[in-house]
């Protein structure tokens, strides 16, 4: 494909034009490499995870889509600079799409939490000889492994957002029954004790696979204040929004192919009333912000994290509460040099050191840029994007997380500003979402 001319690419402060030219190019090469029959790997090929990933894909896929509308409309078009892109950017979607419909859940199988209609976490063809040692889930299922909660939710809302912008019949129509099949188990499966949120709690009889459905999936990504074990089911405040999302998404989409089930749609939309009401019960009045998430007693857990960012993207919040939280994104608990860490320096189990409690994820930071953006905050979402390009620029790969440490921790040379960049050991050196945050990112300063 056509790679980014110099002259499609306007100076933006702070960034070279050829250093804007390079993130591109590089974040194109990286996504090109990792694209299969099947779709996307989430991570390169000695990475820890070379394999399908559903919610990674999916990511990957919005932001590649939000990169390309900040584009000039007149180059997308058969002939501009970015057509090629454009094109790319459309077999992308589909295969992606295509793919985790192939992969979507078919019955019930507790071993690794399957349920129809349910898209796939991780799919490894062939098995890793140490996930089989291990009794990882995705041996019980043919090397596929459900627990992923989230993703199902953004399936449908990435189907919209494809369609919305490609407008391409025919590939919603192959879509449809997957489309159809989600929001099923969205009905079924996503609000176990009918209160309104969405929330999970892991099936495995063995105690094998994730206790962590979501993006921040370590079995320690979040504790309580007591260290004593979290009562599940967990309700996380993203996922509210994504399934809000969600349930618009496919209203739109059968109100288009004229498919909207007249005895359907009253469910839906007490589901969006239930999860709209909700989110109130989140809120931590002292800090201006959602809590991370709400526990099998309906109690807080009062973490101040980057979850709450992304109901921003999913414009699940009214502007007054978007501000808010934007706002206390920012403060420098939250805001480093170089990103927004995944919990605040001032939580009481922050951890900079550890993968999900303080490290920061260009993807994540993405996100909620774009939500950011969505509200009009134009100037917050560019400077999250730039103090992550800053870092992306110095780490010179498309990487899965880093950490950002005080400069006294670092005894020899030493370092006269606050705040030292340092590698996380065990992070991919590509991954595909952040090559297409990249893009992103690179997208609001051309």
């Amino acid at each position: 494909m056509k790679e980014i001319s110099e002259q499609g690419v306007s100076t933006a402060p702070s960034f070279e034009r050829n250093v804007l030219i390079n993130f591109w190019q590089k974040a194109l090469a990286a996504l090109q490499e990792l694209q299969n029959p099947l779709g996307l790997m989430a991570s390169g090929q000695g990475d820890h995870f070379h394999a399908i990933f559903g919610r990674d894909s999916l990511w990957t896929v919005q932001l590649a889509l939000k990169a390309i509308r900040h584009l000039p409309e007149s180059e997308r078009q058969e002939g501009g600079v970015y057509a090629s892109y454009h094109n790319w950017l459309h077999g992308l979607a589909s295969n992606v799409l295509l793919g985790l419909g192939q992969l979507q859940g078919q019955e019930v199988n507790d071993a690794n939490e399957e349920q129809p209609g349910r898209i796939v976490h991780e799919y490894w063809e062939p098995v890793p000889p140490n996930m089989v040692e291990a009794h990882w889930p995705v041996v019980d299922g043919n090397g596929r492994y459900y627990g992923a909660f989230d993703a199902t939710f953004l399936y449908i809302s990435t189907i919209a957002q494809i369609d919305d912008y490609f407008n391409d019949r025919d590939l919603l129509e192959k879509l449809w029954p997957h489309v159809h099949a989600a929001l099923l188990w969205m009905l079924n499966w996503s609000d176990l004790d009918q209160d309104g949120l969405v929330e999970y709690a892991r099936r495995n009889p063995g105690g094998y696979g994730l206790p962590n459905q979501i993006w921040k999936d370590s079995s320690d990504s979040v504790l309580s204040p007591d260290d004593l074990s979290l009562n599940h089911p967990l309700a996380w405040i993203e996922v509210q929004g994504y399934a809000l999302d969600a349930y618009n998404a496919y209203i739109t989409l059968a109100t288009k192919l004229e498919r909207m089930d007249a005895d359907l749609l009253p469910q839906i939309e007490q589901r969006i009333d239930g999860l709209r009401q909700g989110l109130a019960s989140f809120w931590l009045e002292q800090e201006n912000i959602h809590a991370m998430a709400i526990d099998g007693q309906k109690k807080q857990i009062p973490l101040v994290a980057s979850n709450p960012g992304h109901l921003l993207w999913s414009q699940a919040v009214d502007e007054q509460q978007a501000r808010q939280i934007s706002e206390r994104l920012l403060k420098a608990d939250m805001m480093t040099p170089w990103g927004l860490r995944t919990l605040s320096d001032q939580a009481y189990c922050y951890d900079p050191f550890n993968y999900h409690r303080g490290t920061i994820w260009p993807f994540d930071n993405a996100i909620i840029a774009a939500g950011m953006e969505s509200y009009g905050f134009d100037t917050q979402a560019r400077t999250v994007a730039h103090s992550v390009l800053q870092a992306l620029s110095t780490i010179d790969n498309p990487v899965e997380l880093y950490m950002v440490l005080p400069s006294q921790v670092i005894r020899a040379p030493q370092i006269q500003q606050l705040w030292a960049l340092v590698d996380y050991r065990q992070a991919c050196n590509v991954q595909a979402w952040t090559a297409a945050a990249t893009l992103y990112m690179v997208s609001l300063f051309l």
